[in-house]
C-alpha cells in the first residue's frame, strides 16, 4: 500500500529540516581576517621560524577546488614542509587527486613568491612516492630586490569574476579592448621556466567548439551523478564557497534535489563562448609532482592575469568526468605533442575583467600548522 501524499510531504520536510538545522546550529568557521595580512607585520627581528611561519599567511590565500584548502604545513630546521590534508580530498570530483595536487601547487607558489618578496632564496625538493608529504622548501636569506613584486601584490587582491557577456559583442565587431588586445600573450606563455610544464593560450574556433562540447557532456555526467552532487552540496553547506549559514544550506538543498544540468550548461556555454582565450596547462608526465608543478604555474598565471586586470576562470569539468578526460588530452594535437607535453592538467578561460567577486573564507593559519 503506497504512502499518502501527506506522509510523503512530512518525510520530505523532515529530511530538509535535517539538512538545514546543522547549518543554523553549527558550521565550520572560515576566516576572512586572513585577507587583512599586512607586509609591515613581517617579524624582521623575529626568529627564523617566526619569519617562515609568517610567509604561510600568503600561502593559505591560494585558491583551491571547492575552496577545500587541502594543505598542511610544518616549519622546522630552516625549511617548510608542504603536505596534503587527505581529509579534504574530493573522492567524487577528483578521483585521481589531480585537483588536490593542483591546489597544493597554488599554495606552494604563493609561499615562494612571498619568500622572494621578504628576502629569501628558495630550493624546492619534491617528495615523490609519499601520500601526504608533497615538498620541502628550504629558504636562505637573500639581499637582492624581489623579482616579482606585482605577483606578490596580486596575492591579496580581490578575485575577479567570470568573463563578461560584452566580449561576444566586441569579438563580433572585431573591437577587442586595447587592454585585452595587449595581454602580452608571450609573457604568459613563457612564464614557465619548467620545460616539463607548458601553457597554451588558444583562440582557435575549432578547438573552442570541441572543448565546449566536451565540457557540456561532462556537465551532463557530473551533475546527474548523486555522489558528485552530494559532495558538492557538502562543501557548499560548510560555507566554503561564499554563502554561509542557512543560505549555504538552502544552496546545498538546491544542488541535492534540483536538476542542475540545464543551468550549469547555460553558465559554462556563456563563459567558454565569450572568453577571449582558452588556457591549457600541460605536462610531460601525469604524476603528482607534475600536477603540483602545474598548480604552481597556474597560480603564477592567475596572479599575472589579476595584476593586468584580466579575468581567469577555471574550467575543469571535462577533466573531472572520466567519460571525457581522455578526449581532453587530444584537443591540442600537434601543439602539445611537438613539445612532448601531452597531459592536460588545468584548463581556464581568460578574458577582460568583469565586476569583482566577494572574498571566500580561509582556514586560520594555526589550523593548518602541524
Amino acid at each position: 500500500m503506497g504512502m499518502s501524499a501527506a506522509k510523503v510531504l512530512l518525510i520530505s520536510l523532515f529530511l530538509i529540516a535535517g539538512m538545514l538545522l546543522p547549518g543554523i546550529v553549527w558550521q565550520p568557521k572560515g576566516s576572512f581576517e586572513v585577507w587583512n595580512i599586512m607586509e609591515n607585520d613581517f617579524p624582521r627581528n623575529g626568529s627564523s621560524e617566526e619569519k617562515m611561519t609568517f610567509l604561510l599567511n600568503y600561502a593559505i590565500l591560494a585558491p583551491s577546488i571547492y575552496n577545500t584548502q587541502p594543505w598542511r604545513f610544518n616549519v622546522s630546521d630552516g625549511s617548510i614542509m608542504v603536505m596534503a590534508d587527505e581529509s579534504r580530498w574530493l573522492e567524487a570530483a577528483d578521483g585521481n587527486k589531480r585537483e588536490m595536487h593542483i591546489s597544493i601547487g597554488n599554495a606552494l607558489e604563493n609561499l615562494i613568491i612571498a619568500a622572494d618578496h621578504f628576502g629569501y632564496n628558495h630550493t624546492i625538493s619534491y617528495v615523490p612516492g609519499e601520500e601526504s608529504i608533497i615538498a620541502r622548501v628550504s629558504l636562505q636569506p637573500n639581499a637582492q630586490a624581489p623579482m616579482d613584486p606585482q605577483l606578490f601584490s596580486a596575492i591579496t587582491s580581490l578575485e575577479k569574476s567570470s568573463p563578461s557577456k560584452t566580449n561576444e559583442v566586441l569579438r563580433e565587431q572585431d573591437s577587442v579592448p586595447q587592454t585585452a588586445n595587449q595581454i602580452d600573450l608571450a609573457n604568459i606563455e613563457s612564464i614557465s621556466t619548467d620545460q616539463d610544464i607548458r601553457v597554451f593560450l588558444i583562440d582557435d574556433p575549432d578547438i573552442r567548439s570541441r572543448f565546449l562540447n566536451l565540457t557540456l557532456n561532462a556537465d551532463q555526467v557530473l551533475y546527474s551523478d548523486i555522489e558528485f552532487k552530494s559532495e558538492l552540496g557538502h562543501w557548499i553547506s560548510r560555507g566554503a564557497m561564499g554563502p554561509t549559514g542557512v543560505e549555504a544550506k538552502i544552496d546545498q538543498i538546491k544542488v541535492a534535489f534540483l536538476d542542475s544540468v540545464p543551468g550549469q550548461i547555460e553558465k559554462d556555454s556563456e563563459i567558454i563562448n565569450s572568453s577571449l582565450y582558452l588556457g591549457f596547462i600541460t605536462s610531460q608526465m601525469n604524476d603528482p609532482e607534475s600536477q603540483v608543478r602545474a598548480g604552481q604555474l597556474f597560480e603564477r598565471i592567475r596572479l599575472l592575469s589579476s595584476s593586468a586586470n584580466l579575468s581567469l576562470q577555471p574550467m575543469n569539468q571535462a577533466l573531472q568526468a572520466v567519460e571525457t578526460e581522455s578526449e581532453v588530452n587530444g584537443l591540442l594535437g600537434e601543439k602539445s605533442e611537438a613539445l612532448n607535453s601531452p597531459f592536460v592538467q588545468q584548463i581556464f578561460c581568460l578574458d577582460v575583467v568583469g565586476p569583482a567577486n566577494e572574498l571566500t573564507p580561509r582556514r586560520p593559519l594555526e589550523e593548518v600548522l602541524i
